[in-house]
């Protein structure tokens, strides 16, 4: 093809790499510099910022406000690419996992991301990535007869698909001296402590998003689905919703007030809370606990917007959560309460948090609670269960309570149990090229 000679004749240049790598070990994913990040070394060096020639951003009639809680910073217009612009296509089969797979070997082998495109075949169980971006779920795919059609039809849709751009964010996860994860082994199904290299616990987890990032029941149920996967999409489903009833029905739930303490914007519209410190809470001298920064608290004593009762809080990148479901743009309710001190101009701007919209590759993520695992389960019949929280750039940073409870997480799919965290950051790390199918 075309695209290929392309790829042969200018070849992907070291000096216009990115410099830094992608490693798996322990059955995390780790971003950052070079591979010492493997070693569990350093911290995150990525940018915090979205990229700037991407964004073209404008500050609603209410930027003037002393408290700022929503974030209503929108982008205006952002770069589009064609076709002629990419070298090469990534065609890939598989699951939600299967982008993180790709971006793992492009940084390994220091692939520039602007040089490709990828597009997913769906084969997982929720194929909420390939959902977001139009790809279907073929049927009869192993059929001898129906084969060559299939393979026509998916060149068909490569060449007519339109080129977008796709945020990439860097999760990190930290504990408390004592704490520890664990996660369900993929071979053995059993529980297993993650460990470094020295055999000792970890304490701290540097993980990549595409898709959503959550902490509560529905990550439990996700944890209790591992350990029973099966290869059957159709029986995957099956299990999943039997996970989901036992954990609803059977199982004692700590609310996600009784684990977070508050959630704070760690940029603010502020060049000078750009650095690490700030992002990775060892700036003793700026908390971030002021009125601009604080996006809710979980403490009835403070002044901040309050969130309400929770089971599950919900990061989302793309408009399809759990198998589709599009939990951001089908509710219009906020689920936080409001001190009594906030102006009017203030309140206006959760109005306009009710009415936003969801879209891929504005460098955005949006944050929604679910009040219990029943809501969880009735999204798919009764769209709307969700509350809205959050919509912004960040980078954020959630603060745990001093507390005994295990926190189940999951990332992408990824579903881990930690105790004794002390927080977790949130901030942008690059954008990528995917294709979308329009046909």
């Amino acid at each position: 093809m075309n695209n290929h000679n392309k790829y042969e004749s200018k070849g992907f240049s070291a000096s216009s790499l990115n410099n830094k790598s992608f490693s798996m070990t322990n059955d995390k994913i780790t971003c950052g510099n070079e591979k010492k990040e493997m070693e569990g070394e350093g911290i995150l060096n990525g940018s915090s910022k979205v990229d700037e020639e991407d964004k073209n951003i404008y500050n609603s009639k209410n930027n003037n406000n002393n408290m700022n809680y929503f974030n209503n910073k929108k982008i205006e217009t952002k770069k589009t690419l064609g076709h002629k612009d990419i070298f090469v296509y990534v065609l890939v089969a598989g699951g939600d996992g299967t982008v993180n797979w790709v971006l793992k070997e492009a940084e390994y082998y220091n692939i520039n991301d602007n040089n490709f495109a990828i597009g997913v075949i769906p084969f997982g169980t929720g194929n909420d990535f390939a959902k977001a971006f139009g790809w279907k779920k073929i049927d009869r795919m192993l059929n001898h007869s129906f084969l060559f059609d299939v393979l026509k039809k998916i060149v068909d849709q490569t060449f007519k698909s339109k080129v977008e751009k796709h945020d990439y964010w860097n999760i990190h996860v930290v504990l408390k001296e004592q704490g520890y994860f664990n996660k369900i082994n993929s071979r053995t199904k059993k529980k297993e402590t993650l460990l470094n290299d020295d055999k000792e616990n970890l304490h701290e987890m540097k993980l990549c998003m595409s898709n959503y990032f959550s902490i509560g029941i529905d990550s439990r149920i996700g944890r209790g689905f591992e350990r029973h996967r099966q290869k059957s999409a159709v029986c995957n489903k099956f299990i999943y919703a039997v996970e989901g009833f036992k954990k609803v029905s059977f199982k004692k739930n700590t609310p996600i007030n009784l684990i977070i303490d508050k959630m704070i914007n760690m940029d603010n519209n502020n060049d000078n809370n750009d650095n690490d410190n700030n992002i990775d809470g060892n700036d003793n001298n700026n908390d971030g606990n002021d009125n601009n920064n604080v996006i809710f608290t979980t403490n009835h004593n403070e002044s901040y917007p309050l969130l309400k009762k929770a089971m599950s809080i919900i990061c989302i990148n793309i408009p399809s959560y759990s198998s589709g479901n599009d939990i951001w743009n089908y509710t219009h309710k906020i689920g936080l309460i409001l001190p009594k001190n906030i102006t009017n101009d203030q309140k206006e701007q959760y109005q306009i948090l009710k009415k936003t919209k969801q879209e891929v590759g504005d460098g955005i993520l949006e944050f929604v609670i679910y009040q219990s695992g029943v809501d969880l389960g009735l999204e798919f019949t009764l769209k709307g269960r969700a509350y809205r929280v959050h919509q912004g750039f960040g980078p954020w940073k959630l603060l745990f309570k001093e507390q005994k409870y295990n926190v189940y997480f999951q990332v992408d799919g990824e579903y881990y149990l930690m105790s004794l965290p002390d927080y977790i950051s949130i901030e942008h790390y690059k954008k990528i090229n995917v294709l979308k199918n329009i046909l």
